[in-house]
């Protein structure tokens, strides 16, 4: 992405990295639940659960940002011309 153009690739791309972390966040969830886990870890990985919500509510609230923002300036207002 160069600095101040936004393309179609940079919002797959932005898609690409919420996947992942929504992927950790299912993992953190799962983790709690075992009985393998220590209570110290689950502490850590509780915390860690709070950190990769409020990351992905960040990250949604980015990505419609990107998507209203390409919107506004394709042609059309079709997001697939911006790239």
């Amino acid at each position: 992405m160069q600095r101040g153009v936004l393309t179609r690739d940079d919002v797959e791309r932005f898609e690409g990295e919420l996947g992942r972390l929504i992927v950790v966040k299912k993992a953190l969830e799962l983790a709690l639940v075992s009985p393998a886990i220590k209570d110290d870890q689950k502490q850590s990985y509780s915390r860690a659960l709070l950190q990769c919500e409020r990351t992905l509510r960040e990250f949604r609230r980015a990505l419609i940002a990107m998507k209203v923002g390409l919107s506004r300036w394709a042609p059309h207002r079709r997001i697939g011309k911006a790239a």
